[in-house]
């Protein structure tokens, strides 16, 4: 086999592999965490207010995942008088197994949540709640097993 052949086979092989890659990146999915990313980015700066109203009350919410549940625990200070809340649990990979959960907190300060509600995988938690007219806000990753 000469050089000619050669360089014919190294462009053949480039051109099927650039085909294959064009293939593949056509059948991708490019899904946006947030749909109306703009104007959630306006109001960026009432989350930041928020997540600090969090962090200066000493308080972390603490997540566990006892047998089928997903645990969510509050802060004392935080916690005591909720007005209004979610929990929002966005996966990155799949828009359509993104949950909005309402917050219903109960005596001792925790949320139980099923995990039959999920798909074993990464999610990004959001929670927003008012406590006696004041907002707070955490984001955290959650790996439901």
């Amino acid at each position: 086999m000469n050089w000619g052949y050669k360089i014919l086979m190294v462009i053949v092989l480039f051109v099927l592999g650039m085909g294959t890659m064009v293939t593949i990146a056509m059948k991708q999915t490019n899904e946006m965490v947030d749909d109306q990313y703009y104007l959630k980015e306006l109001k960026h700066q009432e989350l930041i207010d928020a997540s600090d109203n969090l962090n200066s009350n000493e308080g972390t919410i603490v997540v566990s995942q006892p047998l089928d549940f997903i645990k969510i625990s509050f802060p004392e200070k935080v916690s005591e008088n909720i007005s209004e809340g979610t929990i929002t649990f966005l996966r990155p990979s799949d828009k359509s197994k993104d949950r909005v959960i309402p917050l219903v907190i109960d005596s001792s300060g925790e949320q139980m949540i099923s995990k039959s509600k999920f798909i074993t995988g990464n999610y990004t938690m959001r929670i927003q709640w008012k406590n006696n007219g004041i907002a707070y806000y955490d984001e955290q990753p959650v790996f439901v097993k």
